[in-house]
């Protein structure tokens, strides 16, 4: 019976490429990102090993513990690439595999493994996030850049960055993994129960879903909302907490009060990815402002339910945005210019609805879930061709 369970992912995966894969993933499984990502290879049959700070179960995916504490000394973080020396000998995989340059990067080229993949984000690249900020930045990720032998990026705009940092454009590919499930994050839902779990009425709902942390200007959120209540007092907002800082968290609740808005919000400790959809289909608005950002996957998983983004005037979201077709762009810093965009989006259902349509259009041209995962499997199987049977060291 488990001969004939793993023949049939073998008949299901790439007929070009039977064998089956050795992963090695460094990355943390806080983020839901990293999760999908292993989950889906572990599926398709291949072994994956995650080493990871955040300890989860995913079936068929083994994990292993890495050291981290925010602020403790970096070079006593970087002790880790001992733990992960013991996993490459024992495990041996294909392919090493880390996601985020800073820390996951940093102990992959530290380990001399090949081959090895590198995945940018965007807050791990980005100066203006603080990426090159310190010297451990400044040296070990172009170092770590250096290393691998290839990068990929989910933008053009953080492909070029990586170009610019030093490594040759012909080692780094745009993959937009993990790219959006059209299956899931589609429009049409039916949000009747989830209105009345809520316990929110009938009213309009925004969604304000990013993180809650000064870079994406949570608190001039808050003041757009009281400028938008004035106008439409049913509206209400949805925050998750979810991975925010917890001292801001709290100013920012104390600054909902002074300003009195808070029986207008909710504060949700988390909304899981899978009930994700369910949400977004709630909501008309999709308010995303940011100081600085990769490809946010919220992002285009909004449009991808049809739910109208209000974002900040920012280059990286030139390759899907485009102002008053499919989105609202807006000065990031200006409250009354945000709120603007959202009354004009609550008031005109013409508007939302042909941006909407539009917004659906757009991920429907690209950013695929399953269509950019196999471009990545198809990437780890050229790279094991340096070393598919003995990995390699150097």
């Amino acid at each position: 019976m488990h001969k004939k369970r793993i023949r049939t992912r073998q008949e299901t995966s790439n007929s070009a490429n039977p064998k089956k894969l050795r992963l090695c993933y460094l990355a943390d499984l806080h983020s839901f990102h990293t999760q999908r990502w292993a989950s889906y290879f572990a599926r398709k049959g291949h072994s994956v090993i995650v080493l990871s700070p955040t300890q989860m179960e995913i079936p068929d995916v083994r994990v292993r513990t890495l050291f981290w504490k925010p602020g403790f000394p970096k070079i006593f973080q970087l002790a880790n690439v001992f733990r992960v020396l013991a996993v490459l000998r024992t495990f041996k995989p294909h392919v090493l595999h880390a996601h985020f340059v800073r820390f996951y990067g940093w102990l992959g080229a530290l380990c001399f493994f090949k081959p090895l993949v590198i995945t940018v984000w965007g807050g791990d690249i980005l100066e203006d996030q603080g990426a090159l900020s310190d010297l451990f930045g400044k040296k070990l990720t172009p170092f770590a850049l250096k290393r691998a032998n290839i990068v990929t990026a989910h933008s053009r705009f953080l492909k070029q960055r990586v170009v610019e940092l030093g490594k040759p454009e012909s080692q780094v590919r745009l993959v937009g993994c993990p790219g959006v499930d059209r299956k899931q994050f589609r429009p049409g839902l039916d949000t009747y129960s989830l209105r009345r779990e809520l316990g929110i009425g009938a009213g309009s709902v925004v969604l304000c879903t990013r993180l809650i942390n000064r870079l994406y200007n949570t608190e001039i959120v808050l003041k757009a909302i009281s400028l938008v209540l004035k106008e439409a007092p049913a509206t209400k907002f949805i925050f998750s907490e979810h991975g925010g800082d917890k001292v801001y968290i709290r100013q920012m609740k104390a600054l909902a009060r002074e300003l009195g808005v808070e029986n207008s919000l909710l504060f949700l400790a988390e909304i899981p990815h899978d009930r994700m959809p369910l949400f977004l289909n709630l909501a008309q608005v999709f308010v995303s402002i940011p100081d600085s950002d990769g490809m946010p996957q919220s992002l285009l998983e909004a449009m991808s339910c049809g739910t109208v983004p209000v974002v900040s005037s920012l280059p990286q979201y030139n390759e899907v945005i485009r102002n008053e077709a499919n989105a609202l762009v807006v000065q990031q810093k200006d409250a009354s210019a945000v709120a603007g965009a959202i009354l004009r989006l609550l008031k005109d259902a013409a508007l939302r609805e042909t941006l909407s349509k539009a917004c659906v259009d757009t991920i429907t041209e690209g950013m695929d879930y399953k269509v950019e995962m196999e471009k990545m499997e198809k990437l780890y199987y050229e790279l094991s061709k340096v070393g598919l049977d003995a990995p390699q060291r150097g």
